[in-house]
């Protein structure tokens, strides 16, 4: 051993509680240090274009993994065109809307803040489809209109 702990390229298994002891003829002392390892986490959100018909439910679901493996973040927010959003319609990860209108139409962003402060986030798009006219025949309806 010697003075100096150098943990090489840190994994989370490296995290835990770590005790050094020091001692010669005049004693011995001790102190202890709790390692905590966090990864860096990835973010995204399904679908990332989503085409919806008007009146339809939909959702999105932001996806929060590190190395991989999904991992449950200290908070998520959703922001729709820069603006947040309050709880109504949101479960955590999942965006619900029950019935897509005109102003659903837009950018949406789930923005994940950990415990220790740091945040990151991804970004979606909600397109508006069109449904298919009950009137298929143009100048049928123009003239049954006038």
């Amino acid at each position: 051993m010697g003075p100096i702990l150098a943990i090489e390229a840190v994994t989370s298994d490296d995290a835990g509680t770590y005790k050094c002891i020091a001692s010669n003829s005049g004693g011995e002392a001790s102190t202890e240090l709790k390692l905590i390892v966090t990864t860096s986490i990835q973010v995204e959100i399904s679908p990332n274009v989503h085409t919806v018909n008007m009146g339809q439910p939909t959702e999105f679901t932001c996806i929060v993994t590190g190395n991989g493996i999904a991992i449950q973040p200290h908070q998520i927010s959703w922001f729709k065109d820069g603006r947040q959003l309050t709880t109504l319609g949101r479960n955590e990860n999942i965006l619900r809307i029950s019935s897509v209108g005109r102003e659903d139409k837009g950018m949406y962003q789930c923005i994940v803040r950990r415990k220790e402060g740091d945040t990151f986030q991804a970004s979606a798009e909600l397109l508006l489809g069109g449904k298919k006219s009950h009137f298929t025949n143009r100048e049928f309806f123009i003239k049954k209109v006038v």
